[in-house]
């Protein structure tokens, strides 16, 4: 799934969330972040913590419980719904995040990559998890764009949904069918 994201720079993102978004965002205070961003690099992502909406650097993958030199960093949200428990559950309860990104990448069976954005919207919001120092990627079923290549998609939030994944019941949010995605298909390396 996917393993590589383009982080826009801080001030577009702060720019993106409290002129376009509207939300009371305070001052962050980040070192300058990468702007390509693969799991086990840090990468801001928007949380509400201590009474406050803020961005929090933190690293893209949880400890592999089973592979302590890997990380786990992409979480299946349909997981959280089964009867066993797993190692997500308290983050998909209670520490939801959301991952801002420029676009991310996907690559098919053939190993050709893509780059997918939302188009509507200046910014790509993806939905997450966190625990401690670590964050997850949410993904879901795949829509129409991304099924030709990959059986899994992240969980693409649009602006209007940020308060139900990080504060309510977030099955509704699960079918990504009808969610637009532009995707531009890479030259070869």
């Amino acid at each position: 799934m996917c393993h590589h994201f383009t982080l826009p720079p801080l001030k577009q993102i702060q720019h993106y969330l409290v002129n376009d978004l509207q939300l009371p965002l305070i001052e962050p205070t980040l070192p300058v972040m990468p702007q390509e961003i693969f799991p086990k690099k840090l990468a801001p992502i928007l949380l509400y913590q201590h009474q406050q909406l803020q961005l929090v650097a933190k690293s893209w993958g949880y400890p592999n419980p089973y592979h302590p030199q890997q990380v786990l960093f992409n979480a299946r949200a349909e997981r959280f719904f089964e009867s066993r428990p797993s190692m997500w559950d308290q983050s998909f309860a209670r520490q939801r995040c959301i991952i801002i990104a420029k676009n991310f990448y996907e690559t098919d069976q053939h190993k050709q990559g893509y780059r997918f954005a939302s188009p509507n919207q200046p910014l790509t919001l993806i939905a997450g998890i966190y625990d401690g120092d670590h964050f997850a990627m949410v993904t879901t079923e795949p829509n129409q764009t991304m099924a030709p290549i990959h059986n899994r998609m992240p969980l693409i939030l649009e602006p209007s949904e940020l308060r139900c994944w990080l504060f309510q019941n977030f099955t509704n949010l699960l079918d990504r069918s009808d969610t637009p995605l532009d995707k531009e298909q890479l030259p070869p390396k």
